[in-house]
């Protein structure tokens, strides 16, 4: 199993600029500090309503038609830094995983989007990003032929009645969780300490919760990614099979 190459180059731009990786298992407070212009802030009972109230507080505008739920983590960026909130009642390793999917969703969903407009387009487009301006026809024209997102960046809170995310929002939750397993967990440490086992993924499950302290509903995650169910066959060519076999030890013999 190999690590996708935009995981394996946003990760590993975080650690260059946090100055190199920490020792396991990573908290990624400190290397955030050095890496990334985010504040981590904890806050015990976490919800939308104390998010929204947060910022309100300091005159920080959020216009989000969003209803009130718990939080484990939220993100909130904008002029290209970030607040991270999280929740103080939640257990220490759900609180470490949870700090390294909003670095994710940061490296992600906001910060890779930004840089490349401001790679292609300059930046100027960059008052686009931060809602203080419309993109010009011109800009539109040129981010579109480029294949570049250029727009104000939205929220993914949004969940079904289930609470689950959906759409865009379900796809930048899958990568963020990719990316913060490998900030957590990099694959080639885990394959390298869990191999040799008769049940790989078992092996890898306890490793990742054992040595990198990961939670339990992640490390299983993770580990079934990382060690997938084989293929299953092909159901019309399995019965096609079947049949030739079949035909053959039916086939009579030619007479003597």
């Amino acid at each position: 199993m190999s690590t996708p190459l935009w995981v394996w180059e946003l990760a590993s731009d975080f650690w260059s600029l946090a100055g190199k990786p920490e020792p396991f298992p990573r908290q990624l407070r400190s290397a955030v500090s050095r890496a990334l212009p985010v504040r981590i802030l904890s806050i015990t009972g976490l919800r939308v309503a104390g998010v929204l109230a947060w910022l309100s507080a300091r005159d920080i505008v959020c216009d989000m038609n969003e209803a009130d739920r718990r939080l484990r983590a939220c993100l909130v960026a904008r002029n290209g830094d970030g607040f991270i909130f999280l929740d103080a009642s939640d257990d220490a390793d759900e609180q470490r995983f949870s700090l390294a999917h909003e670095i994710a969703h940061f490296l992600r969903d906001y910060r890779q989007p930004r840089r490349r407009a401001e790679r292609l387009l300059g930046r100027r487009v960059l008052e686009v990003h931060d809602g203080i301006r419309p993109p010009e026809p011109g800009e539109r024209l040129h981010a579109l032929l480029a294949g570049v997102p250029v727009g104000f960046h939205t929220h993914l809170l949004a969940r079904d009645r289930d609470g689950r995310a959906e759409g865009a929002a379900a796809t930048a939750e899958r990568e963020a969780d990719r990316l913060a397993w490998e900030l957590l967990a990099p694959t080639d440490e885990v394959l390298a300490r869990s191999s040799g086992d008769r049940d790989p993924r078992r092996a890898a499950t306890a490793t990742l919760r054992e040595f990198f302290v990961l939670p339990a509903a992640q490390a299983e995650r993770y580990a079934a990614v990382l060690h997938p169910p084989a293929p299953r066959g092909d159901p019309l060519l399995t019965r096609l099979r079947a049949a030739a076999r079949k035909s053959v030890e039916l086939r009579p013999s030619a007479p003597e």
